[in-house]
């Protein structure tokens, strides 16, 4: 729930006062319009191991997922890693989370934001 006051990005982490906001610096030739998309959160299963993470679309290529303590400890490539001396924090993806995100987008389960 976002707080009187504050701005909800969609992202996870903490929200940020307006005033606490800064915008991308923005190189030759990019637009300076602001993007206003927004994207609901889905539950989306692993095909693999059957973790269940939030994920939203922003666009073909910008996907926000959320993990929690169960679809990691449920995460089979995950729990490969960690026995491999890996620490959770330190993996970036887990791979068939990926294409289960991506097949997910492809038959309309997790829909991708409109530009």
């Amino acid at each position: 729930m976002t707080e009187p006051g504050m701005v909800h990005t969609g992202m996870t982490g903490p929200q940020l006062p307006p005033e606490g906001q800064r915008s991308a610096q923005r190189g030759p030739g990019e637009s300076s319009r602001r993007d206003d998309r927004r994207s609901d959160y889905r539950s989306v299963r692993c095909s693999d191991c059957g973790a269940v993470v939030l994920a939203a679309k922003f666009s073909i290529q910008h996907t926000s997922v959320q993990w929690d303590a169960a679809a990691v400890s449920r995460c089979a490539e995950f729990g490969q890693r960690v026995a491999a001396g890996q620490q959770t924090p330190l993996i970036e993806r887990c791979e068939a989370m990926r294409a289960s995100i991506d097949a997910a987008a492809v038959d309309g389960r997790l829909p991708v934001a409109p530009p």
